[in-house]
């Protein structure tokens, strides 16, 4: 920083003989030297030049007798890419040390100006009536002022005492302040906030300290201290070392005042990669209690998570195939003991192991296409899961272990280049520790096979519509069929009907059990892409998407046909999407499952500032999202879904904006939360004030900060949380 101020000092003393003007270059305009004292006067635009550093000046003056350089009128010194200025600047070449007057320098968006600058030496700097800002302005909207300054180029800098003014208006005052300077990450305390509420009383947050202990890790520490509510502490710790690991972790504890009562979280996540390929992934949650996240937390996102997983999973490439290892707890908060029967309070799973083989040729493939025949697209993969699995429920609890493994066997051609092809086989087992007569490692083996058929017909033509020139229609119908016999191979070495196989294995996970029978499936894929030329470029747009699918299978008892499930998504522009699911039930002649989903993006800019903006609706610069989601109740029953999320923002001018968020519940007719900001700029200041409602929490939130330093801030809150 003030370091740059004396970037001036020209060497060390010279301890080898030679002078040092002998080592420096210097130039002038005129130069006088005078042979009796050996002294030199550099006149007009004159400058010298040592190693990095160099000096501009109207006059240079170098005594041989006292040993000192001074540089007098508009003197400007220059170093590493770094400038300074001022009026005078003597420099004593025995000691090192030099001092100059009036200096005005530039460090990290700021500008430094001082009265005088002594240099002790290249690591120690002393300042007095020093002034600090990142305004640019000849008048500054703010600044920093300081008596005493001492710097530690690259380390810290202390200050006494230190006084806020705001257009010359003093507003805040420190006796003693301590920064670091370093470039990059560097610790030092944090700035707190103070402010009061009606629900916390009178309270001050963050107050912490912050420790950069390198560029790849560094720790947070702070409180919070609520007069009526609680005492708060928090660590939060991050690491990011490149193609290596990445992670962080939270520790939380608070005591409420209210019953002395302990809360407490931690939050951990890491993943890191070693240097044989295995991927390490950790992501740990504990709280002290189920309601911590609803009562806590201050994002309304986090409040209402219903669920706290934690889980450990390495995996890795074992020769072609990729192994994985995982353990994983979840904790379901919604489910509350005496409440509901049957809620499942927590599952554990571990070990989850887990080792597969891709696909991969049966028979190798000839390079030349003319040798290749219909056993060369003959594929086959291999799939294992081994699963131990605990399932507590509030009055009970079940373990359950097993292993289960896959393999098929599939082919794909295309006949006449038309008709696309794709038969399979696939055999199935499973193993488990018991079964439902608590017998020893049971199992089964069970198959199936089936057969898939596809095509694309396509249709193009020429239109006007929404500008696009050529339009794309694309027609995917398949079928396909799959059967598995009745009967399956137990490990007793005998076969049993897979109607049996419920009342005899468990059912958990991915653990399905042998099912027999027919199933045929259908869809039919439609597809409307547009084509136009749009400012010189080709855009290419998928327009609409219609999807078709039902299936039927002789086996099922009532109704053989499954409801046809129909998807359409429209993206007529950029600007809006909508997409409508549902299906309907051929039997009773019902639609069921309807939900549409409408989304609306728009923005406009200033048509004086951008005069290819496009489309306008007014001339601020603005944006906004709507997005629509709708769940109609059928057939009297009262399960209507009918909610509307809004986002506007406007730049009113260019120091005003404002922005507004909004959920909105149309069948209550209600508002779920809104919020609105107002924004200004102040030129090196920058204010926001924040109103949020919701039937959880109320309050608002008001911050000036410097936009140089945001940490630099005055602000207030009032929430619950």
């Amino acid at each position: 920083m003030l370091g740059v101020c004396l970037l001036l000092l020209l060497s060390q003393p010279d301890t080898t003989g030679v002078e040092p003007m002998e080592s420096m270059a210097y130039s002038a305009d005129s130069l006088v030297f005078s042979i009796t004292d050996e002294d030199l006067i550099l006149i007009g635009t004159a400058s010298i030049e040592h190693k990095q550093m160099s000096i501009v000046a109207d006059t240079i003056r170098y005594s041989s007798t006292e040993e000192t350089v001074l540089a007098t009128g508009n003197v400007e010194i220059a170093e590493g890419g770094e400038t300074a200025t001022g009026t005078a600047l003597i420099y004593h070449t025995p000691t090192a040390t030099a001092r100059t007057f009036s200096t005005t320098s530039f460090y990290d968006r700021a500008q430094y100006n001082s009265e005088t600058v002594t240099m002790l030496s290249r690591d120690e700097f002393n300042l007095t009536n020093v002034v600090f800002t990142s305004c640019e302005k000849d008048t500054f909207d703010y600044y920093f002022w300081a008596e005493i300054m001492k710097v530690y180029p690259d380390d810290k800098a202390v200050a006494k005492p230190v006084i806020l003014y705001v257009e010359d208006t003093p507003v805040f005052w420190l006796p003693y302040v301590v920064f670091p300077i370093r470039r990059g990450r560097s610790s030092g305390f944090t700035i707190p906030t103070l402010g009061s509420s009606s629900r916390d009383g009178r309270y001050i947050r963050k107050v912490g300290y912050y420790f950069g202990f390198s560029d790849y890790i560094d720790l947070l520490i702070s409180s919070d201290l609520m007069e009526k509510t609680r005492f708060q502490v928090t660590m939060t710790e991050r690491h990011n070392l490149r193609y290596v690991m990445n992670g962080r972790s939270r520790i939380q504890w608070r005591r409420q005042f209210e019953r002395s009562r302990d809360r407490w979280l931690i939050e951990s996540s890491h993943t890191q990669e070693l240097p044989d390929g295995t991927m390490v992934r950790l992501t740990g949650n504990f709280i002290s209690d189920r309601s911590y996240l609803e009562e806590t937390q201050q994002d309304p996102q986090d409040r209402m998570e219903g669920q706290l997983r934690s889980w450990l999973s390495l995996s890795r490439n074992i020769g072609r195939g990729s192994a994985q290892l995982n353990t994983e707890y979840t904790e379901y908060l919604d489910a509350l003991p005496d409440t509901i029967d049957n809620e499942i309070l927590s599952e554990l799973s571990a070990p989850d192991v887990r080792y597969n083989l891709p696909s991969a040729p049966v028979f190798s493939t000839p390079q030349d296409p003319v040798d290749r025949r219909i056993w060369h697209s003959l594929y086959w993969n291999f799939n294992s899961h081994y699963l131990s699995e605990k399932t507590e429920w509030e009055d009970s609890s079940l373990y359950n272990s097993g292993l289960r493994v896959s393999s098929s066997l599939s082919g794909s051609n295309r006949a006449g280049g038309i008709l696309a092809i794709s038969p399979w086989l696939k055999t199935t087992g499973t193993v488990y520790d018991r079964d439902l007569q608590e017998r020893k490692f049971p199992g089964w083996l069970h198959n199936s096979i089936g057969l898939a058929l596809s095509t694309d017909i396509y249709g193009m033509f020429s239109s006007n519509l929404a500008g696009y020139s050529v339009l794309r229609h694309t027609i995917s119908p398949s079928i396909s069929t799959s059967w598995a016999p009745d009967l399956y191979l137990a490990t007793d070495g005998n076969f049993h009907k897979t109607e049996d196989a419920d009342s005899l294995y468990y059912r958990f996970s991915d653990f399905s059990l042998p099912s027999s029978g027919t199933v045929v499936s259908f869809s039919l894929l439609n597809t409307l892409e547009g084509k136009r030329l749009s400012r010189g470029t080709i855009d290419k747009r998928t327009l609409a998407e219609l999807s078709l699918t039902s299936s039927w299978s002789p086996d099922r008892n009532e109704e053989e046909f499954t409801p046809v499930t129909a998807s359409l998504n429209l993206t007529p522009a950029q600007w809006i999407s909508s997409r409508v699911n549902g299906s309907y039930n051929t039997y009773t002649g019902k639609a069921q499952n309807i939900a549409l989903t409408t989304s609306i993006q728009l923005s406009g800019n200033d048509p004086t500032m951008h005069p290819d903006s496009g489309f306008i609706l007014t001339p601020l610069s603005w944006r906004l999202n709507l997005s629509h989601n709708w769940s109609p109740s059928l057939y009297g029953e009262d399960d209507d879904l009918n909610k509307l999320r809004l986002t506007v923002s406007i730049d009113l001018t260019t120091r005003w904006a404002i922005n507004y968020r909004a959920y909105y519940d149309i069948t209550g007719d209600d508002f779920i939360s809104q919020n609105y900001s107002i924004m200004r700029d102040l030129d090196s200041w920058e204010a926001i004030f924040t109103r949020h409602v919701s039937d959880i929490d109320s309050g608002f939130y008001f911050r000036i900060n410097i936009k140089a330093f945001p940490d630099i801030k005055v602000e207030q809150h009032t929430s619950s949380f």
